[in-house]
C-alpha cells in the first residue's frame, strides 16, 4: 500500500492516518476472505442437497377415475 500524499494537509497530520489506512486494508482483506469462504461452503451445501436429496414423486393421476370426469348422455344413464 502506498502512503503518498492524497490531500492538502501537512505531511505530519496526514501521516497520522497511516494506522487507520492499514487497519482498513487489513479488515477489508479479512472480510473478503471470510465472504469467499462462506460462499464456498454454501455452494458445496447447495450442490450436496441437489445431488443427494431425491425429489418426492407424487403421481396424482393413478387414483383418478376417468369415467367420473366425462359427461354421460341420457341414453348412457339408463
Amino acid at each position: 500500500m502506498s502512503h503518498m500524499d492524497f490531500s492538502s494537509w501537512p505531511r505530519e497530520q496526514e501521516a497520522s492516518f497511516v494506522v487507520f489506512e492499514a487497519r482498513n486494508a487489513e479488515s477489508q482483506k479479512k472480510a473478503w476472505t471470510l465472504g469467499i469462504a462462506l460462499g464456498a461452503i454454501v455452494f458445496v451445501f447447495m450442490v450436496g442437497v441437489y445431488a443427494g436429496v431425491e425429489p418426492k414423486h407424487n403421481d396424482v393421476s393413478k387414483d383418478m377415475n376417468m369415467s367420473n370426469l366425462t359427461k354421460k348422455t341420457n341414453a348412457e344413464k339408463k
